[in-house]
């Protein structure tokens, strides 16, 4: 609520929204070349692929998405523009506090200036590096994304009851605003699907479940490293269709050696979620063999002797 940070790559799923919502491009066309490294146009330091050497090649967004591959987004927030990315940023609320009903909640996040922003830090916003948001604001678009493009306050209460009056008063969802079309969330849903199917995401599934995830690492500037350090996350939304549950873990200054979100940060989710998704009653969708042929009747030994059992 109060701590800001940078969401790393968990933001893809923003950039995704924004390219899709405004046909940039579609989910499945191959549209990027990642070499490893992308160059921004008059800069000289290049933005890395995390196979560096070694590249992607030729991806769509899904690819990409799946990959979690960095050139990829950069040359994509370059194609959406400053202009349509801060109109989107603003309709996700990521300007303004999201009105949960706790203290301590900062103004907005911290932005470059849309009037000096050059295109390298343009490219760096597309995979969630140097602003700084709230875990809630990121929860909460995510949660737009969800929810069929509708973004919603946060709250922490559904209901109070009186225990003296057996009064209930009832808190009902308050609309902010719509971000994105249903057919725009269902398409990012549908790529999120993909990264815990055949991406970086695979440690976050949960078997008999549709999981929709995004990994994200976020890494600090050198000059900060010791004293920030890394952060891993993952953002994780289910079932796919008719979703009930969007989670988000961070986790702070995880192990230089093993820092990534989608090695740490993913098996935590999964364990979660194995828990939460039974709880609210959602159903599992594994099946049960009919066939019995397999299985073996043992008698019934309880409450008999040693010597009983074991005649």
């Amino acid at each position: 609520v109060t701590d800001e940070y940078e969401p790393g790559s968990v933001f893809k799923i923003v950039t995704s929204s924004i390219a899709l919502e405004e046909n940039v491009v579609d989910t499945d066309t191959v549209n990027f070349n990642c070499t490893g490294a992308y160059y921004v146009p008059g800069e000289s330091r290049p933005i890395k692929c995390h196979k560096y050497p070694n590249s992607h090649g030729l991806q769509s967004l899904r690819q990409a998405l799946e990959n979690s591959c960095n050139p990829a987004f950069v040359d994509l927030g370059l194609r959406i523009g400053k202009n349509r990315t801060y109109k989107y940023y603003e309709a996700y609320g990521f300007f303004e506090k999201t009105g949960i009903s706790l203290s301590g909640e900062p103004k907005s996040g911290i932005f470059y200036d849309i009037n000096k922003i050059n295109d390298h830090e343009l490219g760096t916003m597309s995979f969630g590096q140097r602003f700084t948001i709230t875990p809630l604001q990121m929860i909460t678009a995510a949660s737009a994304i969800a929810n069929d493009g509708v973004l919603l306050q946060p709250q922490i209460v559904d209901h109070i009851t009186n225990t003296d009056t057996g009064e209930v008063t009832t808190f009902t969802p308050n609309e902010v605003r719509k971000v994105i079309s249903k057919e725009t969330a269902d398409k990012v849903a549908s790529m999120m699907e993909s990264v815990v199917t055949k991406g970086t995401g695979g440690r976050g599934a949960v078997a008999g479940y549709s999981i929709g995830g995004k990994t994200g690492t976020s890494e600090p500037t050198d000059d900060k490293k010791e004293t920030e350090g890394y952060v891993a996350s993952y953002v994780a939304i289910s079932p796919i269709e008719d979703t009930r549950v969007v989670l988000l873990l961070t986790l702070y200054k995880p192990s230089e050696s093993n820092h990534q979100g989608g090695q740490v940060a993913g098996p935590v989710v999964s364990q979660m979620l194995t828990k939460i998704l039974p709880e609210l009653g959602i159903p599992s969708n594994e099946t049960t063999s009919e066939d019995d042929s397999n299985l073996i009747t043992v008698p019934d030994i309880r409450n008999k002797t040693i010597t009983e059992a074991e005649k």
